[in-house]
């Protein structure tokens, strides 16, 4: 299986999807590290609904990570068989990863990625943890996301989610250990909690230190979120943007400041 680490700075997310004259999907599954795409996986799979599912195991030497190992079936798909009682459980995915230190998974489901747990559950596009009803069924357009980040470092590891099925909306979300969105309150000077977001159009993972930047807006990790407006606003009482002015004004008054600035035009 493909090895899946905080420090590797993982997206898994859906490439195109096709069907053939035979009536079979051929959908490409991508793993991008650091913004370059290190790896495809490409699977077939019946137009609609799922293949028969099958129990034979096609890669026995595979190891235990975190109470499961992932195998693969002998008609393509992957599952999980359980270390306590070394037993094969029935859900069924194209692609599948190691459970990590926290407890969740990525996989990836009839062209939809997103993070299980060990109850099996996954998270929907409604920010709720679902069982399948059935072990072999298809997941909708809701049950999945386009792409999944592996959880940022940091002492808040948050997963960056995203969906753009909507063709009027791009939905970016940010999923915590604790197995729900995190919710963000504005700070302005003080918290206002009576309307949390969980959900932006656009934004970044969150970085070491705590921080990501969603709809213009700073976010950290805690749980708040702030307008540039604002943050601008409370350096300027702070004194800080009068240092900066300072510090960068250095560069304009001697030589080497105004070379280093003709070298950055060029």
């Amino acid at each position: 299986m493909e090895s899946l680490t905080n420090k590797n700075n993982n997206v898994i997310r859906r490439g195109t999807v096709t069907i053939d004259e035979n009536h079979i999907r051929h959908i490409n599954y991508i793993i991008n590290q650091n913004g370059k795409i290190i790896s495809e996986i490409k699977v077939s799979l019946p137009e609609f609904h799922r293949p028969e599912t099958s129990n034979k195991i096609i890669n026995e030497k595979v190891n235990f990570v975190n109470g499961f190992k992932v195998v693969q079936t002998s008609n393509g798909e992957y599952g999980y068989i359980k270390e306590a009682d070394n037993t094969l459980l029935p859900y069924r995915y194209d692609i599948a990863f190691d459970f990590n230190q926290y407890g969740f998974a990525i996989v990836g489901k009839d062209g939809n990625v997103t993070w299980i747990n060990k109850e099996f559950q996954h998270l929907n596009l409604a920010g709720r943890m679902v069982e399948e009803s059935k072990s072999n069924d298809s997941w909708s357009r809701t049950d999945g996301w386009l792409s999944v980040d592996t959880f940022s470092e940091g002492n808040i590891p948050l997963s960056l989610v995203y969906d753009n099925k909507s063709v009027h909306n791009n939905v970016t979300a940010y999923f915590g250990i604790d197995g729900k969105l995190k919710e963000f309150y504005h700070y302005n000077g003080e918290i206002n909690d009576d309307y949390p977001k969980t959900h932006f159009s656009n934004g970044t993972p969150f970085d070491k230190s705590g921080n990501a930047i969603a709809d213009n807006y700073l976010l950290f990790a805690k749980g708040y979120y702030t307008s540039y407006k604002y943050l601008i606003e409370f350096c300027r009482q702070k004194g800080f943007i009068k240092i900066l002015d300072e510090e960068a004004a250095k560069y304009f008054d001697n030589n080497t400041g105004k070379k280093l600035i003709r070298n950055i035009n060029k």
